[in-house]
């Protein structure tokens, strides 16, 4: 399975189907989707004609300026030469109109959700006029997009509003809960026959296993699907955390703080039990007392700053920074929700993520030995995706200041991609295909990891995992089109 949704988009001098990594709650999809093995292809006329990918025969007589791949549920975004861009079926039809919006695609379970969107010059009241103070003149116009999102199967429309620019932004970051529900905008919709219907609002944030979290207040409460009361109420956010050990009582004042206040805390406390849940789940009840730790632990407590839940396990991870290290990082200890402190934990197979996303644990040391790492080597953000296993991304500063990037196996304590690329992209993670760079500004190579090979000799200015690809002519005109990113086949004249 390929790690991105198709979201497209056409402007007004290219067609350019962008992708974006696969979400951490992933996207469900009726097992009963089509294959669809419809194409754009590229005419020596710079038309885009829908081919079979196999034989190459047309399939859709018109002929587009631009053309994205078809969705899983059969619909793809067309260009014509006005710069306008519509929506068509499997046949050709035109089931959203031509316009001069920007048109965005995503498919969650089982539909099409469409965004449109338009920049324009909105007039405003005298009031609102921008008076320079200078006196070069007055604006009396402000920028505002008019935005549009629904479904493109039973034309339901979800979302239609003019906003200023800069101000609220609206996107397709729809989320599957399970096969009859989907998150978006803050609100929890069920799905009926095709169309959506809100069943809960004003939702702060989602969690796994089909919870969500309220607030009001400044006051947290933590539900579940279909259940109109509480799991938790009154929760509210703190940076203390108290625990007991033996007589004494270990008071941490100042756990998990952020540079920027998050929307939720990643403590929350019950107010009459002053029973703590913890970032990211809130799914298990932090111990209230250690029963089971040695002198050196107990100091190593003492001095956390770090306390996150390891979802679907017994854990609580606990983090000390090391300010005195060359390179920053985390000391970790793991207390179990009996209060038993481990200094390690096995093999469990999970992975930590903070709020935007970046790997906290396991770390740089845990996933690469030191014995492993050259001379001088600095490391930057470290990146896994789901289906990956045992590999990551791995970003590295050598003693020159050159920056690379490798595929290492934490597995196999080995390097599968040498860190000797400035750029490296996960095109699938199953199958292991990956887009490498080998210089800052260079070309992108196809490879196939698991079966150690290039795949082609071409290069291209970028590759998507959609396998969209740009060239550049020797005009300096770039030319967009698609290849099969596991042949390395184009589809163009």
């Amino acid at each position: 399975m390929k790690t991105v949704i198709l979201r497209s988009l056409f402007t007004l001098t290219s067609f350019i189907a962008c992708t974006q990594e696969k979400k951490d709650n992933s996207t469900s999809i009726p097992s009963n989707r089509r294959t669809i093995n419809c194409i754009p292809f590229l005419t020596q006329q710079n038309d885009f004609i829908y081919v079979d990918k196999i034989t190459l025969k047309p399939i859709i007589g018109q002929k587009f300026k631009g053309a994205s791949l078809f969705t899983p549920t059969g619909f793809a975004i067309v260009g014509n030469e006005k710069g306008e861009s519509a929506i068509i079926d499997e046949k050709g039809k035109i089931v959203l109109d031509f316009s001069a919006d920007e048109i965005n695609i995503d498919v969650i379970n089982g539909l099409t959700f469409y965004k449109r969107e338009i920049e324009y010059e909105k007039k405003m009241p005298a009031w609102k006029w921008d008076w320079n103070i200078l006196g070069s003149g007055i604006k009396k116009e402000q920028t505002y997009h008019k935005v549009e999102i629904g479904v493109v199967e039973t034309k339901q429309i979800l979302l239609n509003e003019d906003v200023p620019y800069l101000e609220d932004s609206y996107y397709l970051n729809f989320v599957s809960v399970d096969e009859n529900h989907v998150f978006w905008n803050g609100n929890l919709y069920e799905i009926k026959k095709g169309r959506l219907y809100k069943t809960n609002d004003n939702i702060t944030e989602l969690l796994e296993n089909k919870r969500f979290i309220k607030s009001s207040d400044k006051t947290f409460s933590i539900y579940e699907l279909n259940q109109k009361k509480a799991v938790h109420s009154t929760l509210k956010g703190t940076q203390t955390l108290s625990i007991l050990w033996g007589k004494e009582t270990i008071t941490l004042k100042e756990v998990n703080k952020e540079r920027y206040e998050p929307e939720v805390p990643k403590l929350l406390a019950e107010n009459n039990t002053n029973t703590i849940y913890a970032f990211p789940q809130y799914e298990k009840v932090f111990p209230k007392e250690i029963t089971k730790a040695t002198a050196e632990q107990i100091d190593f407590i003492k001095k956390t700053s770090l306390v996150y839940s390891i979802t679907n396990s017994p854990y609580f991870l606990l983090g000390v920074f090391n300010y005195d290290e060359d390179v920053w990082a985390y000391s970790w200890l793991y207390l179990d929700t009996k209060g038993n402190v481990a200094d390690s934990i096995g093999n469990y197979d999970f992975k930590v993520l903070d709020q935007v996303g970046n790997l906290v644990w396991p770390d740089r040391k845990m996933i690469l030995p030191d014995q492993f790492v050259g001379k001088s080597w600095k490391f930057g953000k470290i990146n896994w995706y789901q289906e990956m296993n045992d590999l990551y991304l791995i970003r590295i500063e050598n003693e020159k200041q050159q920056r690379t990037m490798g595929v290492w196996n934490r597995n196999a304590k080995k390097w599968e991609i040498q860190p000797e690329y400035h750029d490296t992209s996960v095109l699938d993670t199953e199958k292991q295909i990956y887009a490498l760079q080998k210089e800052e500004n260079g070309l992108y190579l196809l490879y196939d990891q698991k079966n150690k090979r290039n795949i082609g000799s071409k290069g291209y200015k970028s590759i998507g995992s959609d396998g969209l690809v740009t060239v550049t002519t020797d005009s300096g005109k770039s030319i967009y089109y698609y290849i099969d990113i596991y042949s390395g086949k184009e589809y163009k004249e």
